[in-house]
């Protein structure tokens, strides 16, 4: 079926991948990453940063997700989300729009 609540779970299913996927980069670049870590690795702290922030991200999409369960206007919803994560460029962020709400009437990006 094509209605509008697979659409928005859809949309929602598709965020969650990107960040999945990012997390999962990160994830096997600390497994890959060459030991021993001392603990003024610059890098090795960077990665566990965004690994955090990934995390926290995904605990935000879960949030956003049930709010607009009851929302009005769940394409606008999803764009403010898209907006708000901190992993995309300006490019990602028009894709992943275009990809996520597609099918939904919207506003001009």
């Amino acid at each position: 079926m094509n209605t509008p609540l697979d659409r928005q779970l859809a949309a929602w299913d598709t965020i969650r991948a990107c960040l999945r996927s990012e997390r999962d980069r990160i994830l096997e670049e600390i497994r890959a990453y060459p030991t021993p870590v001392p603990r003024c690795d610059q890098q090795f702290n960077y990665l566990l940063e965004r690994r955090e922030r990934l995390f926290q991200e995904l605990a935000r999409l879960d949030d956003a997700e049930r709010s607009s369960a009851v929302a009005k206007d769940v394409a606008a919803r999803i764009e403010e989300f898209i907006d708000s994560m901190h992993y995309l460029d300006d490019g990602a962020r028009l894709r992943l729009k275009s990809t996520s709400t597609e099918g939904f009437v919207k506003s001009e990006l």
